[in-house]
């Protein structure tokens, strides 16, 4: 057996995350003009979102179970096509000029160019998904691209406060912070010392730059998930999706979310009326089974993209998988079970891989 001192460390660290991980509400509603979702000392989910109530003993078992794997598994075997190396990742993000463009470095992890604004969501470059360098989730594949490889950034935005989406390593790497614009959400700017503009922000609250021939606009959507860095902050920061235009073209992040009956439609209503549509979903497939353990939290593949059709965007990215083992699904199953449910709306993107904007209805 693999278990040893960082594994029972690793143990320990699961085991705070596990019996935070259902949520819970934090205080009463404030009621009055107040939205919904903002409670006393945190925040909620969305009205109509499902239920994510988990006994005791469910989630000792996912634990156990969880503790057990990390002990004996060798780890998946990782396909050769997963991502490509780093100096071709590098000349094809070179060989993209002024081009608009999408980059997968890895996870939740996006660069994007719209009209010569520089866009890095949920930015983690370390090795672990973790407040500890020694012990938690490890990266399956290095990073597409590496800090050092980026152009200069000049918007980072943040989905919410889990450790595979808030990196605080990767933010104090990151140059030139001076200049780039933190798109947050409420109660996480004090993780962004020293960045130019922080903006904190609530649902449905915009941020506009910019851009080479006109304006970059950014939306802050709701997602149906949950919020915490330890057992003592559960709830009290926002989580959100987001949207994005610039120069005609338009991308939408999930973040980290659950479907829902009627919220990603409104979003979709919303991004049509604010950002001419959907061109490119980045949608959240991993992480999802037990199905049992994970719903409320995570969607699953089919569920993502029923929500990408929903919100209308014409291709989609499977994001949220092949980078760090959350969960118990084999390793390639999110992108099958996502690709033959999308049909030729599935855009299945390497590790490191570049598209220019512009081909990705080819």
């Amino acid at each position: 057996m693999k278990m040893s001192v960082l594994s029972g460390l690793a143990l320990i660290f699961g085991l705070g995350i596990l019996l935070s991980a259902c949520g819970s509400n934090v205080g009463r509603p404030l009621g009055g003009d107040a939205p919904y979702h903002h409670l006393e000392n945190g925040f909620r989910n969305p009205p109509g979102s499902p239920k994510r109530t988990i006994p005791f003993t469910r989630r000792m078992k996912f634990f156990s179970q969880a503790v057990w794997r990390n002990a004996v598994s060798e780890g998946p075997s990782i396909p050769r096509d997963h991502g490509i190396q780093r100096d071709a990742a590098k000349a094809q993000l070179a060989a993209m000029g002024d081009d608009d463009f999408v980059s997968w470095i890895g996870h939740a992890t996006f660069l994007v160019r719209l009209d010569g604004v520089n866009v890095l969501t949920d930015p983690v470059f370390s090795r672990r998904a973790s407040p500890m360098s020694f012990a938690g989730p490890e990266r399956l594949l290095p990073p597409g691209l590496f800090v050092e490889d980026l152009p200069p950034i000049d918007v980072v935005v943040i989905s919410h406060a889990h450790y595979d989406h808030l990196d605080t390593l990767t933010l104090d790497k990151l140059p030139n912070k001076e200049r780039i614009t933190a798109v947050v959400p409420l109660g996480l700017g004090k993780y962004f010392e020293g960045y130019g503009n922080v903006r904190e922000v609530d649902w449905y609250d915009e941020v506009s730059l910019p851009s080479y021939n006109g304006e970059f606009k950014l939306t802050a959507y709701p997602a149906v998930h949950w919020s915490n860095r330890s057992l003592f902050d559960i709830n009290r920061t926002l989580w959100m999706s987001y949207g994005f235009s610039a120069g005609g073209r338009s991308v939408f992040h999930t973040g980290d979310t659950e479907t829902h009956p009627s919220l990603f439609s409104e979003i979709g209503r919303h991004m049509r009326d604010n950002h001419g549509g959907c061109d490119l979903g980045l949608m959240s497939v991993g992480a999802y089974a037990p199905r049992d353990f994970m719903r409320g939290a995570h969607m699953d593949p089919e569920g993502g993209v029923d929500m990408g059709r929903e919100v209308g965007c014409k291709r989609m990215v499977p994001m949220h998988w092949g980078t760090f083992i959350l969960s118990f699904e084999p390793f390639d199953e999110p992108r099958q079970r996502f690709v033959e449910a999308a049909g030729n709306q599935a855009l299945v993107m390497k590790i490191g891989e570049t598209l220019k904007m512009q081909d990705i209805y080819n």
